[in-house]
């Protein structure tokens, strides 16, 4: 029996009702895991919940989505989707499983020469949309390409959505009427319809089928690939292994095979109830944002490290100010007894010292430190409220490379620190656009 998944159908309608709209923001829904199964949902289970994504609705039934939060990452058991609109069109649908995996499909699809660059894309979300932009602009990607990867990424999340009966929803609006979107990328409503109803009938075949059980974003790995290596050839079982190497999805191998993804997941059915094959989750990727901010943070130089010795607490966290917000990495000692292993252990790039202190002075622990071989380099500046002339020649026959009067200015820290360091850390942040990074 064919059953109507209503949690995606109601999902449509009121989709379909913000568009007309033409309104701006977020659509955060929340499917829960059914026990027992991959992904979808108990064969026959029909819980249905609807409510109005945020705004008035003339219906008075009780049955209606619940809020959610908008920030929040996936508990355990949850599957999220967010719809991005702007001024009534949808720019992107995201998932909470495999999105950039179905991003890496899609692109594979429509757009295999289009190589992304990450570079000028900021924090905000959907990143796929903002990839797509610069290559648009650049005449790298045609809008049809652009739009049918949008659509086809669509249709992926659908169908899983789709496998769902009950689902809960909140609308999130967001003043971005000015956002400049293409009008020949985004999908409309009528767009999205399309990609609702194919969504629903691809998952009615798939229920209809006895495939309700298996997630094409699960991996098909060989059961006994020592038994399977002695009944085929070599160059069969090669093949085999290498699609079957538990790191291809179904609808990674629908791809590459360029079968449906149907089709692929019947042939998969047949060998799994034999049990040569089984079925494992597999984890996402990197997204082009991440690989880019491992490879630039494996390049980048590394932050200098600024250890204050003081006593007092609050001439460490005036330090941290304002040598935080100019790139340096800073760590605070107030013991100095303690704190001579401390040092030792992050080797710092440069030292403020405190002049007056319980235990000890800051003459001595500078001479101390200038007999180790890990500080006799160290710049070491010391900190002091006392600036006379005897002052400074002693901290000067005691290793000491500098001065600086309390209470610290920043500029002259500043000034103090790149004059030893030889160079100065400005932050270099990523600007910030689209919408907000949600969790």
């Amino acid at each position: 029996m064919i059953l109507e998944s209503l949690g995606c159908t109601k999902i449509a309608g009121e989709l379909a009702a913000l568009m007309q709209q033409k309104v701006t923001g977020t659509w955060l829904v929340v499917a829960q895991e059914s026990p027992g199964s991959f992904q979808g949902p108990e064969p026959g289970r029909k819980e249905v919940a609807d409510r109005p994504p945020g705004t008035p609705h003339p219906s008075s039934r009780k049955d209606r989505l619940t809020s959610t939060r908008e920030n929040a990452a996936p508990s355990p058991g949850e599957r999220h989707w967010r719809f991005y609109l702007v001024m009534g069109r949808l720019i992107y649908i995201t998932e909470s499983v495999h999105r950039v995996r179905r991003w890496s499909r899609a692109l594979r699809q429509h757009c295999p020469n289009f190589v992304v660059d990450p570079k000028d894309v900021g924090e905000g979300e959907p990143w796929e949309f903002q990839l797509l932009q610069p290559g648009m602009d650049q005449h790298l990607l045609s809008p049809t390409h652009a739009k049918a990867l949008i659509r086809t990424s669509s249709l992926e999340a659908l169908f899983n959505l789709a496998s769902y009966a009950k689902v809960s929803a909140h609308w999130y609006p967001l003043p971005l009427e000015s956002l400049q979107i293409p009008a020949k990328i985004a999908l409309s409503a009528l767009d999205l319809a399309q990609v609702f109803e194919k969504a629903e009938q691809l998952w009615a075949q798939w229920e209809q089928l006895g495939l309700h059980y298996i997630s094409p974003d699960l991996s098909p790995v060989l059961s006994y690939p020592t038994q399977l290596k002695q009944q085929v050839s070599s160059q069969s079982f090669l093949t085999l292994n290498t699609l079957f190497n538990g790191e291809n999805t179904i609808w990674d191998l629908a791809i590459e095979r360029k079968q449906s993804i149907v089709g692929v997941t019947r042939t998969l059915h047949h060998f799994v109830e034999q049990g040569k094959i089984s079925l494992k989750t597999v984890s996402d990727w990197p997204s082009p944002l991440e690989q880019w901010r491992i490879v630039r943070a494996a390049v980048a130089p590394k932050k200098p490290l600024i250890a204050c010795i003081d006593d007092s607490p609050l001439v460490s966290e005036v330090l941290a100010r304002i040598l935080q917000p100019a790139g340096y990495d800073t760590i605070a000692i107030q013991d100095p007894m303690q704190g001579v292993a401390i040092l030792s252990e992050k080797k710092p790039d440069f030292i403020f010292l405190d002049l007056v202190m319980p235990q000890t002075n800051g003459y001595n622990l500078c001479n101390f430190l200038r007999q180790s071989t890990l500080f006799r380099e160290t710049p070491i500046v010391i900190l002091t409220s006392q600036d006379g002339l005897i002052d400074r020649t002693r901290a000067k026959l005691n290793g000491a490379s500098d001065f600086l009067c309390k209470p610290p200015e920043a500029e002259k820290v500043l000034q103090m620190v790149e004059k030893y360091l030889k160079c100065s850390h400005r932050p270099n942040n990523l600007p910030d656009m689209g919408f907000p990074a949600l969790a």
